[in-house]
């Protein structure tokens, strides 16, 4: 498949298909992060995740994840908008450090006590948000749960890595597959009762791969288009959120001679001086 894309997809017996590679978001995100191997691999999957979970794209709908995973990980969090941005970041990444990198131990890590927050967002429908408790599996069966519970609709998700050995992502890709109204229930099973049978990460011509499942599946490309790692932070949201801060938290902010505020997701740093913290407050103080 082709790298760094989300593909939709639609076959005749009314099955969905989005694919999604998200190598090189997800080498970017490892590297501004400094995220050790087993981190590395779940943030990836979290983000192919969320990029999958997108199905109106005429609409631009975004998607914006809150994983708590009740692990010493913390919470996951992770957005894909416009059809075609990813980006994320773990509360505590180094939990991961000297973690195997397989299921089993992405399963403790992600969803031993989880809860799944998913807020979904278009130019038609104000956001809503769905949760759903996580009971077991790594983050393909959680995300097939959530679809399947939340959303009430047949689905199957499959989240694949390949890693070097240094532990750097080589490939990160995956699939979503949706049964719509008066599909072929049969034509899904056979397709996707056994998901372990497909690997994104695998080339065309061998068995498993994706090229393999769109001829089997006879699945037709509605349309497809570029993904990239592109955070939504600016000096402008910054201003915002400070101006709505209380009082006594502003004048707490001014005692300094400047502040200095990190993004989360991309690791820029913004400083910003007393004098210009200051006439943001007196711009707050005029508004009507």
């Amino acid at each position: 498949m082709n790298t760094n894309t989300i593909q939709h997809y639609l076959s005749a017996d009314g099955i969905r298909l989005t694919v999604a590679d998200t190598s090189n978001v997800s080498l970017e995100a490892e590297a501004i992060h400094h995220l050790p191997p087993a981190s590395a691999r779940i943030l990836a999957k979290a983000m192919t995740g969320a990029a999958i979970l997108i199905n109106d794209f005429k609409n631009h709908e975004g998607i914006s994840i809150r994983w708590m995973t009740g692990s010493p990980l913390g919470a996951i969090h992770v957005d894909a908008y416009d059809g075609r941005f990813v980006r994320g970041f773990l509360d505590h990444p180094e939990a991961g450090e000297g973690v195997p990198c397989d299921d089993v131990h992405e399963a403790q890590l992600a969803a031993a006590k989880g809860q799944l927050f998913v807020t979904r967002y278009s130019l038609l429908k104000l956001p809503y948000t769905s949760t759903v408790n996580l009971s077991h599996g790594d983050i393909s069966a959680c995300l097939t749960e959530y679809m399947n519970t939340s959303e009430q609709t047949l689905s199957a998700v499959k989240l694949d890595i390949s890693m070097t050995e240094k532990g750097d992502i080589l490939r990160s890709a995956g699939f979503m597959a949706q049964l719509l109204p008066k599909g072929n229930m049969g034509r899904f099973a056979e397709l996707f009762r056994e998901l372990d049978r497909w690997d994104l990460t695998k080339d065309a011509k061998e068995e498993g791969s994706l090229e393999k499942l769109l001829v089997e599946g006879q699945f037709e490309l509605l349309k497809d288009g570029p993904l990239t790692f592109r955070c939504t932070c600016s000096e402008e949201r910054i201003k915002g959120t400070l101006k709505s801060l209380p009082e006594a938290e502003k004048q707490s902010l001014l005692a300094d001679p400047s502040i200095e505020i990190v993004c989360p997701y991309c690791d820029k740093k913004y400083t910003i001086a007393r004098d210009t913290l200051s006439k943001w407050f007196m711009e707050g103080d005029h508004v009507q």
